[in-house]
């Protein structure tokens, strides 16, 4: 999967995929084996003084004294390894906030539990794909999950790259990367931020997809992927409209929907839902809606459920707080829609509808 030679795994670390890894381990294994040097010092004068002077009969213990000399070694020589963690940390930290003047900047919106990342094409995709060789800016932020669910603490922590930073709502956080190995890499939230409270109990299958843990189980479910690619890659992944490789608005929709919407939804007949409804079969049918009334899941329905899922919401999830996928350009919402179109009985019209070439 990850075809370039450089900086591989170690025993303790994943293999390195960007430029600071190599930093970032050099001084985790110069730590580390200070710290072990250290503790077999230590440990081995603690053994051999306990057995030198043990108490033995017929000798009487003298008071202890003190050796100046040693004193002052002891003391002040740690601060030169001190001196040298302290330089190596600093310019790691340094390098790590200071991007290049010709970094991309991506915007990463963290909500629970989904990750939304946003590319200055304008295109929106839950999982983030990069270009090698080329230093990628972070720009992060928290948002609310609803109404009744303000925005939360996350942590964005990459361990392929070797970088982490918290996004504090309320404020804009930053990091920077330049990838070097083409490949695939998880991204998590490595700060606790929040638990579902799903009523009931979920089967192994509504928990795990592809045996990862969906959004459905809160915190340990907020996964997405990294996707390291050429630079021609990226430049067709990043453009607008109806990638290359897919023939269809439904296909390209598909490909959407399991990037974007399988933390909440499931999409297959009589399987049990999870956050919010199954939406097998929901095109052409009317949708029983909070409060008693009804409407028909046409073309402007469903865009307003991806718009604005708070203004008409299905009777039993109201504690669903599904986020607004408002900033999804009009042609990646069209084809979601048409791949939901496409797994209903009455949903063919609608296909052939949307099926024309995706806005620009």
């Amino acid at each position: 999967m990850n075809d370039q030679t450089g900086y591989d795994a170690t025993i303790q670390l994943p293999e390195g995929a960007s430029t600071l890894a190599p930093h970032v381990d050099s001084l985790y294994y110069d730590i580390f084996w200070i710290s072990v040097a250290f503790f077999v010092a230590i440990v081995g004068c603690m053994v051999w003084f306990a057995y030198r002077f043990r108490r033995r009969k017929g000798v009487k213990s003298k008071p202890p004294g003190h050796h100046t000399a040693l004193e002052l070694f002891w003391t002040f020589s740690p601060l030169l390894l001190l001196a040298y963690m302290f330089h190596q940390g600093f310019e790691g930290y340094m390098m790590m906030n200071i991007p290049p003047a010709n970094a991309i900047n991506i915007r990463a919106e963290a909500r629970q539990w989904s990750w939304s990342f946003l590319y200055p094409t304008g295109k929106v995709d839950g999982e983030l794909t990069v270009p090698i060789h080329q230093p990628v800016r972070m720009i992060m932020s928290s948002h609310p999950r609803g109404v009744d669910h303000p925005a939360v603490l996350h942590s964005f922590f990459v361990p392929a790259l070797r970088v982490k930073r918290d996004i504090v709502p309320g404020m804009y956080t930053s990091l920077w990367f330049e990838a070097t190995r083409l490949g695939t890499y998880d991204i998590y939230c490595a700060e606790y931020c929040g638990l579902d409270p799903i009523q009931g109990e979920l089967t192994d299958q509504q928990i795990h997809n592809n045996g990862r843990p969906l959004a459905s189980v809160g915190h340990s479910g907020m996964l997405s992927r990294l996707h390291v690619v050429t630079m021609e890659e990226y430049t067709s992944y990043a453009r607008t409209g109806r990638p290359d490789e897919f023939e269809t608005n439904a296909a390209w929709g598909e490909s959407i929907f399991n990037q974007n919407c399988t933390a909440c939804h499931v999409i297959e007949p009589g399987q049990a839902p999870t956050v919010g409804p199954n939406l097998s079969n929901v095109v052409g049918y009317e949708q029983p809606l909070v409060g008693g009334t009804g409407r028909m899941a046409d073309l402007d329905y469903l865009r307003e459920s991806i718009r604005e899922p708070q203004a008409a919401i299905v009777n039993g999830f109201e504690n669903a707080a599904m986020p607004s996928f408002g900033s999804l350009p009009e042609a990646n919402i069209d084809a979601l829609i048409a791949y939901i179109a496409s797994r209903s009985d009455r949903g063919a019209d609608l296909v052939t509808q949307l099926e024309a070439e995706p806005q620009e």
